[in-house]
Parts: C-alpha cells; sequence; structure tokens
C-alpha cells in the first residue's frame, strides 16, 4: 500500500515542477524520457536483463500505438497545466475513468446501468460547476483562445486519451511484461515528439526540474505503482490512486499560492466522485 501512497505523492509534484519550469513542452517531454531510458538501460547493464527487450512484432506494434496515444495525453496534459491552475489541470484528467466507463459502453458492449448513469450524471454537472458559465459562454471563449477554457479542455483530452490507453492496456497488454512497455514506450515517446522540440537557451537552469521528472516520475513512479498494485486488492489501489489530484491541489495551494473557491470545490468533487463509482464498479466486475 505505502508503495502506491509514494508513487502517487510524486505524481502529485508534476504540475508544482512544470509551472515553475518555463522551457518547451516537448523538449522536456522528450529529455525526461530520454533521461528514464537511460537509467533503465544501466539497470539492464548492471544485472544482465538485456533479454527483457525481446519482444515479439505484434506486441511492439502495440506498444508504438499506444506510446503515440501516451504522447497525445502527456502533450494536452502538460498544456492544460500551463494554461490553467493545477487544480483545474487535474480534475479534468480525472475525468477518465469516466471516459472508461463510456468507451467500454460503446466498444466492448457493455451493459449501461445505473451506476453509469449515475457517474454520467455526476460527471456533467461537475463539469458544469467548475466552469461557472453558461454553454454559449464557454464557446465563445474556447473560439477566442482563452488560456483558461484552452487549459480546461485540454486536460479533459488528456483524460480522454488516458482512457483509451487504459482499455488497450487491459486488452492487448495485459500479459506483456511492465517494464517491457515502459521501456519501449518511452523510447517510442521521444522518437514521436523530437522532431517538434525546440532547444531553449536556458534549459540548463531547469536541468534539477528535468532530472527530477526523468528519475523520480517516469521511471521510479510507475515501478513502484506496479509492484504496489501486485500487494494489494484492485479497489484499494483504485482508491488510493485518488490522492494524487487531492494532493496536487494541496501542493498548488501551498507552494503557488492558488486559490479554489467553494464552486469549485464542489464541482471538484462530484467529477472525481464520478470517476471513482466508475473504477470501482469495473473492479467489482
Amino acid at each position: 500500500m505505502l508503495l502506491i501512497v509514494f508513487s502517487m505523492l510524486l505524481w502529485s509534484s508534476i504540475g508544482i515542477i512544470l509551472k515553475t519550469t518555463e522551457i518547451d513542452t516537448f523538449l522536456t517531454i522528450f529529455l525526461t524520457n530520454i533521461i528514464s531510458i537511460f537509467l533503465f538501460f544501466i539497470y539492464l547493464l548492471l544485472f544482465n536483463k538485456f533479454n527483457i527487450l525481446k519482444v515479439n512484432h505484434s506486441v511492439l506494434v502495440t506498444i508504438f500505438i499506444v506510446s503515440i496515444l501516451a504522447s497525445l495525453n502527456t502533450i494536452t496534459f502538460f498544456y492544460s497545466y500551463e494554461n490553467t491552475t493545477v487544480a483545474y489541470a487535474v480534475i479534468t484528467h480525472y475525468t477518465a475513468p469516466f471516459f472508461v466507463s463510456v468507451l467500454a459502453l460503446i466498444f466492448l458492449k457493455e451493459r449501461i446501468n445505473l451506476k453509469i448513469i449515475l457517474s454520467l450524471v455526476t460527471a456533467t454537472i461537475g463539469m458544469y460547476l467548475i466552469l461557472n458559465i453558461s454553454i454559449e459562454d464557454f464557446y465563445k471563449q474556447l473560439i477566442a483562445g482563452h488560456n483558461h477554457t484552452l487549459g480546461i479542455v485540454s486536460g479533459t483530452a488528456s483524460g480522454l486519451f488516458y482512457a483509451i490507453l487504459i482499455i488497450i492496456y487491459k486488452k492487448l497488454l495485459h500479459n506483456t511484461n511492465p517494464i517491457q512497455v515502459i521501456i519501449y514506450q518511452n523510447l517510442f515517446i521521444a522518437l514521436i515528439v523530437f522532431p517538434f522540440i525546440s532547444i531553449s537557451d536556458n534549459i540548463s537552469t531547469y536541468l534539477p526540474q528535468l532530472f527530477y521528472m526523468g528519475i523520480f516520475l517516469s521511471t521510479l513512479s510507475p515501478i513502484l505503482y506496479l509492484k504496489g498494485v501486485k500487494q494489494v486488492r484492485a479497489n484499494t489501489a483504485a482508491i488510493l490512486g485518488y490522492i494524487e489530484p487531492l494532493s496536487a491541489i494541496i501542493l498548488s495551494i501551498i507552494l503557488l499560492g492558488e486559490t479554489i473557491n467553494f464552486i469549485m470545490i464542489i464541482g471538484g468533487l462530484m467529477i472525481l466522485s464520478s470517476g471513482l463509482i466508475c473504477t470501482l464498479y469495473q473492479k467489482n466486475n
């Protein structure tokens, strides 16, 4: 259990790091993944585990497709952090469990039930509350390129991409070695974003943040989480996952001085609750 808690606390710090790092998003993603690959290479070298890299063609193709989705998930998530507050970014990203349930209904032909309907209604009301504007004004701000609105849309998009990732992992990669997936996924993501990077003159200023992300967020956190889920029940792991958004919001208030109002708290709790309903329902079934 402690492994999952620690991994969630580490992941929750990403908003703070991004808010204090003024370099290109694509460069950030590229360098953190390269650092992670380098660390895994040292691990393989020291423990002579290079046989873990052996993978058949079909699995490699699947991991590449997953990497494209993972890239889109990371880019939209980072963009959300850049354009709105940490609280809005992380809450909208946690629409992922809701999207998983919706996608399962559409593509996996799962039956609709009262819990899914409750989740849908709760998430919709929650999104309306945190937007705190009419639908008409929302579209006007979106068309006008309003940063806060774009950040919310981008955060929700990252939740959708993450939901698709979850379904693919469950259906196609559930028997694949997690370390193997992480190594190849990090490599593919680095290759995917490489053509879009923009070298910054002040990159040396932010090397501590980049190494922190590469070591703790791209390498250590996934390993801790994957080891932790083997030690607890599925429902426990699902509930512990909600430490991340709560911790991220608390850190943003303490370290960045961000503020949240009562309406946003209610809306955020409704979105997180809808995700928790979907997650627990899927685990129970």
